[in-house]
C-alpha cells in the first residue's frame, strides 16, 4: 500500500512516538524475514565451525595417542584441510605406521588443492 506523502510523515510521526513509549521498534515483515535470514545463516555457521573444531580436535587426539607429540608444522597443515578432509583423516590414520605415512598424506592432499586452485 502506498501513503499519499502527508499521511506518510503522519505515520512515521505516529510510529516513531510509538516505539518511544513502548521503549521498542516496530520491525517491518521484510526486516523480520532478513533477521530471519540472518539468524539461519549464523546457525548455519556455528554449525560447521563446530563439526570443524570437532573434526580437527578428534584427529589430533588420535595422532597424538598414536604418535605422541606432533610438529608444529604437521599441525598447521591439519588446520588447513576441509571437515570432510578431515573425516577422511580419521578414518586412514588407523592404518598409518608411522608419522612419514601422515606427512605423506598431507602432502597428498596439499598437491591435490594446488591442481584444483585456480592460480
Amino acid at each position: 500500500m502506498i501513503l499519499p506523502e502527508a499521511a506518510k510523515v503522519e505515520f512515521w510521526q505516529e510510529l516513531k512516538v510509538y516505539e518511544e513509549e513502548r521503549k521498542m521498534s516496530y520491525i517491518t515483515s521484510v526486516e523480520q524475514i532478513g533477521y530471519d535470514r540472518g539468524m539461519k545463516v549464523g546457525e548455519e555457521r556455528g554449525e560447521e565451525k563446530g563439526a570443524y573444531r570437532q573434526a580437527r580436535s578428534i584427529v589430533l587426539r588420535q595422532l597424538s595417542r598414536k604418535f605422541g607429540t606432533i610438529a608444529p608444522r604437521l599441525e598447521q597443515q591439519i588446520e588447513e584441510l576441509s571437515v570432510g578432509q578431515l573425516d577422511v583423516l580419521t578414518d586412514v590414520l588407523l592404518d598409518f605406521e608411522s608419522i612419514a605415512d601422515l606427512t605423506s598424506w598431507l602432502e597428498n592432499q596439499e598437491a591435490v588443492r594446488s591442481l584444483k586452485s585456480p592460480d
